[in-house]
């Protein structure tokens, strides 16, 4: 009975197998499929004809033509190679003017001058057009300027080793509800993007001026800030001491390139004039020194390796930075990786950032939340300690450009409520 129940079983298989071998054959033969072609073959023609030299030559950019003609920036793409792919951020012709680029004063200009602007304007990548959404933060487009005078910090790719480069200018770009293209924080016109063959161009109706200064440079050189100055040095120094050089002050960081190897770390920042110190009843050095007399921080060894808490002034003035001196430590004393805080005034929005954390999670970590809410107020931007009761500071003047990123003036100090003057 088994041998019979066998024999049918191997019948049924070896009959779909030769049913499917019957098949695929029949399946394979193009005569019964595939009629003849008709007419004549077409041969493939690449729609995309122009490069980015030729596009220019007949664009209505006649300025930005002749700048990028005179900086000889063809022969430095050329250098790049044939797979390079970039993207052109090209100015029309009244912003070249506005920015005093007309045609007699490109010609005045050195080559080397010109390659610089034009530089400034090219990014490394394509930026297409599905990566550049309403809706999302800005995000960093590394351009082709650089400088050997200053150096940067990367990681590669899946890696926490991080390594020395010259710093590259950046442009930070995001897209505004109606389309408008938005770099380092202002509208640049909503002009369509064209692609060529070796990268893609978007009109702007901006020219885009490079940042000279740091923070801490044009903090020095206005006398708005004099008591953000003087605090800020005091507590650096009196920061050094108790912590005997071995942690960050994280309030006074990103100011400045790094004192002994000008490495330079991309942040925003907030600073309080004078006058917002005014604000808190808070009018002299003197003043400032009185309240940091509260408390003396220590370099302690148990439970964990580090120090016992802040700087009285530093409890404010982090917020000011990002917070990231008030943000949780491990179990051990250990501080979190904080993720970048390079945030123009579109991004100063409560519906992008608040739920953005300023630091990545740790096994044994979780993320710092994001410490300040905004409000918007018409075009009116307000800053203030998250759930604090104090009142909300007003960005007086936003975007100021600098080497670190986006300096922002603020009118009153970020104070959180356990924090008191006097």
């Amino acid at each position: 009975m088994k041998n019979k129940i066998y024999n049918i079983i191997s019948g049924i298989a070896i009959c779909g197998v030769l049913l499917g071998t019957s098949l695929v054959q029949t399946g394979c033969r193009k005569e019964m499929f595939m009629p003849e072609p008709e007419g004549t073959a077409v041969p493939y023609k690449d729609s995309i004809s122009n490069d980015l030299q030729t596009y220019l030559k007949s664009s209505p950019y006649k300025l930005f033509y002749a700048a990028w003609q005179r900086s000889n920036m063809q022969k430095e793409l050329e250098a790049m190679g044939s797979k390079a792919s970039v993207t052109l951020l090209v100015v029309d012709d009244a912003a070249m003017k506005a920015a005093g680029l007309d045609e007699t004063e490109i010609n005045k200009r050195s080559p080397e001058s010109l390659l610089e602007v034009v530089k400034y304007h090219m990014l490394r990548d394509k930026m297409e057009p599905m990566s550049v959404q309403p809706g999302q933060l800005s995000y960093h487009r590394t351009t082709l300027l650089s400088r050997t005078d200053l150096v940067e910090r990367i990681n590669r790719a899946g890696s926490a080793v991080s390594f020395t480069v010259p710093y590259t200018y950046r442009h930070y770009v995001a897209m505004a509800k109606d389309s408008q293209l938005i770099i380092d924080g202002k509208l640049c016109g909503n002009q369509k993007p064209v692609v060529v063959k070796n990268g893609i161009v978007w009109p702007v109706n901006r020219f885009l001026q490079k940042p000279e200064q740091h923070v801490l440079d044009i903090l020095q050189g206005d006398p708005r800030f004099s008591l953000l100055v003087a605090i800020n040095q005091l507590n650096n120094d009196a920061w050094f001491e108790v912590a005997m050089g071995s942690f960050e002050r994280w309030s006074g960081l990103f100011l400045t390139a790094g004192e002994w190897d000008n490495n330079v770390i991309f942040n925003s920042y907030f600073a309080p004039t004078d006058d917002a110190f005014h604000q808190a009843g808070i009018f002299t050095v003197e003043q400032l020194q009185e309240i940091n007399s509260r408390f003396t921080p220590e370099f302690v060894f148990d439970p964990f390796y580090g120090m016992t808490g802040l700087l009285p002034t530093d409890s404010v003035l982090d917020y000011h930075n990002w917070g990231r001196l008030l943000a949780p430590k491990t179990s051990t004393g250990e501080s979190p990786v904080f993720k970048p805080t390079v945030f123009y005034s579109n991004d100063l929005d409560e519906t992008l950032l608040s739920n953005y954390t300023i630091s990545v999670s740790k096994p044994d970590l979780k993320p710092a939340p994001m410490p300040l809410a905004f409000i918007r107020e018409g075009n009116t931007i307000k800053v203030k300690v998250r759930g604090a009761k104090t009142p909300a500071a007003t960005v007086t003047t936003a975007d100021i450009n600098t080497l670190e990123g986006p300096l922002h003036i603020v009118d009153r100090l970020f104070i959180p409520d356990d924090f008191k003057v006097k």
